[in-house]
């Protein structure tokens, strides 16, 4: 097997800048890392890495049968009138867009979590008039059937026990999904465990790697640690360890 041509120094380098390289969106010399390994290709990447399925980022208890799904009348804690069921009375056209669009919304919700971002972006996408969307994204959270705060801790634990990303990891996919950032900040300080987290995915891929020449594998296990976004702390720490037991 032929080496990539990359040095244990240039890669040492390299980790010393991670957490700007990340913060700034780039990939570079990461994204290049053994592109050819299989276990890499499927699961990092731009959106493979750090993205997210349909399935995967749903979390626990997120899926909805048809019938879980509460009826569109005003919640306990909702005034009658505030935002009413079906709004745009005086406008028959802009009153069926609401009803179409709610039942897309609520087929939407019924199969998996949504930030309000997300929400409204896939209706916008379908054509549903924005002030449509705005009034039906209001009457949703009013109903509690949005709620930003309680998707981000879903979908960060989800994305941290399938995907195992680090923290900056999730803070960016929270970016991608539309949470605010005080938002985001709260639930990526609840995560924690990031070393254990990084030491399982070293672990791995140290098992992976057997045979290797130990410069190939400490490459290798750098690579992945730094794809899944852990700190460079952190991922000289791991790897040096892991090696060191295997």
């Amino acid at each position: 097997m032929s080496e990539d041509p990359t040095t244990l120094t240039d890669l040492r380098r390299a980790l010393s800048d991670l957490e700007s390289r990340q913060a700034a969106g780039g990939t570079g010399f990461f994204a290049r890392l053994d592109a050819g390994d299989a276990e890499e290709t499927s699961g990092t990447g731009s959106e493979g890495a750090v993205g997210s399925t349909e399935s995967a980022e749903a979390g626990p208890g997120s899926a909805r049968s048809a019938q879980g799904v509460p009826g569109a009348g005003p919640s306990a804690g909702e005034s009658a009138g505030t935002v009413p069921d079906e709004p745009f009375a005086d406008s028959p056209e802009l009153a069926e867009a609401y009803a179409k669009a709610k039942r897309t919304a609520l087929n939407m919700l019924a199969m998996r979590d949504h930030s309000s971002t997300e929400l409204r972006e896939k209706l916008l996408r379908r054509d549903i008039d924005p002030a449509v969307a705005d009034r039906l994204i209001t009457k949703l959270e009013r109903s509690n059937l949005l709620d930003d705060t309680q998707f981000a801790q879903r979908f960060a634990k989800a994305q941290r026990e399938s995907r195992k990303l680090s923290r900056s990891a999730l803070r960016r996919q929270l970016v991608k999904k539309g949470i605010d950032e005080e938002t985001i900040a709260v639930v990526v300080e609840e995560v924690d465990g990031e070393e254990d987290l990084a030491r399982e995915v070293a672990e791995k891929k140290a098992r992976s790697t057997r045979g290797l020449a130990h410069e190939v594998r400490e490459r290798r296990i750098l690579g992945m640690l730094a794809r899944r976004g852990f700190s460079s702390t952190i991922c000289l720490k791991v790897t040096r360890e892991v090696l060191a037991e295997t």
